[in-house]
């Protein structure tokens, strides 16, 4: 039962994820800069900082470790480790 929970949560946030890489370009007209939650494909929150954007999920009953919370950037960077 916790196995098929746990599967079920991972997919959705797979789901979410995937959302936000494909959607990026056009979310930047309206989040450009800010942070956003996504839940079952769609913005549920957006704010300046993850905290802004916690104390929004806490005061809504969402669980923000089990919400995808990205960064809407002006460009693509590039990460070099």
């Amino acid at each position: 039962m916790i196995a098929n929970t746990l599967a079920t949560e991972l997919k959705s946030f797979e789901t979410d994820f995937i959302f936000f890489q494909n959607k990026k370009l056009d979310l930047r007209k309206d989040f450009l800069n800010k942070f956003v939650a996504i839940k079952r494909e769609e913005i549920i929150a957006s704010g300046n900082s993850i905290e802004e954007i916690n104390k929004i999920l806490e005061s809504k009953n969402i669980d923000s470790a089990k919400t995808v919370i990205e960064f809407v950037p002006e460009e693509e960077g590039i990460m070099v480790l």
